[in-house]
């Protein structure tokens, strides 16, 4: 069997707008131009060379099908590896002209321009290019993981678990693995996720014709998970191990950032999340570094981070990233305007992630009773996620019911006693109260 590489942006990458919002606009301790070194992927000059060459050979040939292909994969590349968003709009313009070129024998292309709508939320536009390989070819493997990928996106579990099922002897592939993983995860079996994913990984980290910044993304992807189950040295060593590949990569010391923050130890979250925020201006980085100097009593610097995220947040393309918008909730900011398009979004996505970010929305709005029930949506798979229970429990509070607020409670403690920096907590001092019978 081909052993190809098709890893979709949305799965791969942090589809950030550090090409849209200007360095300047960090506070002021990260903007000078003189101490601050702006990073990058060590693989990315190698992308740019690349690029060059194949705009020679389109220069060459301007019908060329096979180079379109390429161009639109490269900058396709060069996204995930710090690039502008307008390389993502690149990588489908020319995905798409190649696509009307030739259908027949470019494959390759199509899931390309899939990689690029998924990276820029256009779900419903991913799930019919998906939909038109499978059909295509059905015996292709990576097409049918691909169209999982998308479908867990919208919601649509019904399609995913049909599409990802049907390939567990197909783990092996490296395109594979991280889908499958996800779906064993948002189906409530997190050590199996693991398995993959750490194999996976370890695949990766011994091939050669894989690039940096993906094998950068595995170690990333054990991290982040390991991090969401509780596993706090486990992420940090998967964390660490992927800075050994890629020094500078933002999703990593992101990561290291967050890490730092549920350990209570914001002095070396506010480090590793400055160096994120140098290569990569991520609102939600912003954030964790505004609350770390909130945890160090210094309110005005966390004004300072809230404010940058705020502008950081306006200037991103596309829709609100949910993380943002939780941590825009949690801050009681912009609830209205989180709550309204999550809702638009709600129309076409109907995962549970979706669902949870209404139904908190709600919750911020003191409009407990509808927020129960988009909660119950949110909790149809039974996803071992510390965050879903914890605002289940919150909700459930907020309308009186007791019994559901203290198992949701104990539930996500259970599942991740440091799945945030001040939540846990939180939840502590809710059950504590409801036992005191308060």
């Amino acid at each position: 069997m081909r052993r190809w590489i098709v890893l979709s942006a949305g799965a791969l990458a942090i589809a950030g707008a550090a090409g849209r919002v200007a360095l300047a606009r960090v506070p002021r301790q990260m903007s000078s131009a003189g101490d601050v070194r702006v990073p990058g992927f060590s693989e990315r000059a190698e992308r740019d060379v690349q690029i060059r060459v194949w705009h020679q050979a389109l220069d060459a040939d301007p019908t060329s099908a096979a180079a379109l292909g390429q161009l639109a994969a490269l900058h396709l590349q060069r996204a995930r590896e710090g690039g502008s968003w307008d390389d993502y709009l690149t990588a489908e313009r020319y995905a798409r002209r190649s696509i009307a070129k030739r259908t027949n024998r470019n494959a390759k292309t199509a899931v390309t321009l899939v990689s690029t709508l998924l990276a820029q939320h256009r779900f419903a536009e991913a799930r019919d290019a998906a939909a038109t390989l499978v059909r295509r070819e059905p015996d292709i493997p990576q097409y049918r993981s691909l169209l999982g990928e998308v479908a867990m996106e919208l919601g649509d579990y019904a399609t995913a678990g049909a599409m990802l099922d049907s390939l567990w002897k197909e783990r092996a592939i490296l395109s594979i693995a991280p889908r499958l993983a996800r779906w064993s995860e948002l189906s409530g079996r997190p050590a199996e996720a693991r398995r993959l994913l750490e194999a996976a990984r370890d695949d990766a980290l011994q091939r050669t014709d894989v690039p940096k910044e993906t094998k950068s993304w595995f170690q990333f992807r054990v991290g982040d998970l390991a991090l969401r189950t509780g596993r706090l040295r486990a992420a940090e060593s998967a964390f660490r191990a992927g800075l050994a590949v890629e020094p500078d990569d933002p999703r990593l010391l992101s990561g290291m950032a967050r890490l730092f923050a549920v350990r209570g130890e914001p002095a070396e979250a506010i480090g590793w999340g400055d160096r994120a925020i140098a290569a990569q201006l991520d609102p939600g980085t912003l954030g964790v570094v505004g609350d770390a100097y909130a945890m160090l009593g210094d309110r005005a610097k966390a004004a300072e981070y809230f404010r940058t995220m705020e502008v950081a947040v306006t200037a991103q393309p596309g829709p609100f990233h949910r993380a943002w918008s939780l941590y825009l909730l949690d801050h009681s900011s912009r609830v209205d305007e989180v709550l309204r398009k999550a809702r638009e979004e709600l129309r076409q996505r109907h995962d549970v992630y979706g669902y949870d970010l209404v139904a908190w929305a709600l919750h911020r709005a003191h409009r407990d009773r509808e927020a129960a029930g988009f909660m119950r949506g949110a909790l149809r798979l039974g996803t071992p996620d510390a965050m879903l229970w914890f605002h289940s429990g919150m909700i459930a509070r907020a309308v009186g019911d007791g019994s559901r607020a203290t198992t949701s409670l104990q539930r996500a403690l259970s599942l991740n006693a440091h799945f945030h920096a001040s939540q846990p907590a939180e939840a502590r001092a809710v059950l504590d109260s409801l036992a005191r019978g308060r």
